[in-house]
């Protein structure tokens, strides 16, 4: 879940609510407190209070970014498609947080690490011991 502090608290819940199409499943006016979900289950809470748009980039997986984009009405929006398969524009929320939608349009298998194991840069997890003999 994402929390993110909202300079309009109800012109915000508006926003996620009716133009991104989340739903409100708490709603606490009097502390500026809303809670809203997306439909694959994932949570965006939003209070009252000071953004700081520079820090969150929120990203939403749509069906159809197309449609999208046009259900939303800006126009000239940057569309960019990636290399690991997928397409994306960015909105802007009414705090100006930056909000990524994207569709996958090709579902491809992400390239093998290139790093020998024990090499990853996570030191916590160490590869798998050599076995008896030496042979590793």
């Amino acid at each position: 879940m994402t929390e993110l502090a909202v300079s309009d608290f109800a012109a915000s819940v508006v926003w996620y609510r009716d133009r991104l199409g989340l739903r409100v499943i708490l709603l606490d006016v009097a502390n500026g407190f809303a809670l809203l979900q997306g439909d694959a289950g994932g949570r965006l809470a939003l209070k009252a209070g000071t953004p700081a748009p520079g820090g969150v980039t929120l990203h939403f997986e749509v069906a159809d970014l197309a449609a999208e984009l046009a259900r939303l009405g800006p126009s000239g929006v940057p569309v960019r498609d990636s290399p690991e398969g997928y397409r994306e524009a960015f909105v802007r929320d009414p705090d100006g947080y930056a909000v990524g939608l994207f569709e996958w349009v090709s579902m491809k298998t992400p390239p093998p690490n290139p790093l020998p194991r024990g090499e990853r840069g996570d030191r916590r997890v160490p590869g798998p011991p050599s076995p008896p003999g030496g042979g590793g």
